[in-house]
């Protein structure tokens, strides 16, 4: 009785103990956060990229670009990506003109782009991306999709993850076709 009584009262190795329920909660909490803070990051860069690409329209800089163009120039405009190549694979832009008589747009599609039909054509269809002409008013819409660093993405993005496991990083703009 004496040996268990000296055994419950030894407190020798209690420390590993308090690492081994600590550390990972701290370590979840530092992924969460640092995984949060590097898709916001490239958020920001991604919106950056695409206002800067969006203002050279704007002022006549990129008059005959393609779609293909469109997508490097975004993907090379400084923002966060593997390379440029990739970017351009994992990106789809959606853009048409809005009807300025009844400003009734036509809604963007939902999905991004699927890997695995491969929607991501060279020059998409004419509901997809239309130049449009002088003076029209262009709603462009640009999906970028990045892979996690983390496993517990879905906790700290608190965005929801494609079937494919990546998250959809949306950007919209709109701007005027100047004439000329």
């Amino acid at each position: 009785m004496t040996r268990v009584r000296h055994f419950l009262s030894d407190e020798s190795g209690t420390g590993p103990i308090e690492f081994v329920f600590v550390f990972p909660l701290i370590f979840l909490i530092f992924t969460i956060s640092f995984e949060s803070s590097m898709f916001m990051a490239r958020h920001v860069m991604f919106d950056r990229a695409v206002d800067e690409t969006v203002r050279q329209i704007r002022l006549g800089n990129y008059r005959n670009f393609s779609h293909q163009d469109l997508k490097e120039r975004i993907c090379s405009e400084g923002m966060m990506v593997n390379s440029v190549a990739t970017c351009m694979n994992n990106m789809r832009i959606w853009m048409q003109p809005i009807n300025t008589g009844t400003f009734a747009m036509v809604a963007p599609p939902r999905n991004c782009v699927d890997r695995v039909q491969d929607l991501n054509l060279a020059e998409p269809p004419a509901n997809e991306f239309a130049y449009g002409t002088d003076n029209d008013i262009m709603l462009m819409r640009i999906c970028l999709k990045e892979r996690p660093m983390f496993p517990t993405t879905a906790i700290s993005v608190g965005m929801s993850p494609e079937p494919d496991g990546t998250y959809a990083l949306l950007v919209n703009s709109v701007f005027v076709n100047e004439p000329g």
